[in-house]
């Protein structure tokens, strides 16, 4: 028969709370979102969608992007490229995870955002406003350049 004190139950009490919050802070933190590296390639001629790209990079909690608009256009939609048997294919994504403590890239070839219906005259040059929209940490706006590469 074991015997415990007061004192030996307030101690297992505090270690079994610190047990079961160990390895919750990651997932219950609040997400730290920071956006950079913003650009968008200049719509070819008389076309009016492009890609835009850019670095997510979370320093706090997971969190989910679950949409992005631009001013410069009529919609923005999360695209991702992947070949598969020797085909490169591009699907649509409803939602992307952003780990936490982590980065995801945007980047031609991979990850990227497709922009519909994009003003008449934007050019090389041109100022890039995204915002993008996050499960937790809500809507955040990046500035960047229409052009081939972030400024």
């Amino acid at each position: 028969m074991i015997i415990l004190n007061r004192r030996h139950l307030l101690s297992l009490a505090g270690a079994s709370m610190a047990l079961a919050s160990c390895g919750q802070g990651a997932e219950t933190s609040a997400p730290k979102i920071t956006l950079k590296s913003a650009w968008m390639r200049p719509p070819p001629g008389s076309r009016d969608t492009s890609a835009a790209y850019l670095v997510i990079q979370n320093e706090g909690g997971a969190d989910t992007l679950l949409s992005a608009s631009s001013p410069l256009a009529d919609e923005v939609q999360m695209h991702i490229s992947e070949m598969k048997d020797d085909v490169m294919s591009m699907r649509r994504e409803d939602a992307v995870a952003i780990p936490a403590h982590g980065t995801v890239t945007y980047t031609p070839g991979g990850r990227h955002l497709m922009v519909f219906g994009i003003q008449d005259g934007v050019k090389a040059g041109d100022k890039l406003t995204l915002t993008l929209t996050f499960k937790r940490a809500g809507v955040i706006t990046v500035e960047g350049v229409v052009g081939s590469g972030p400024s």
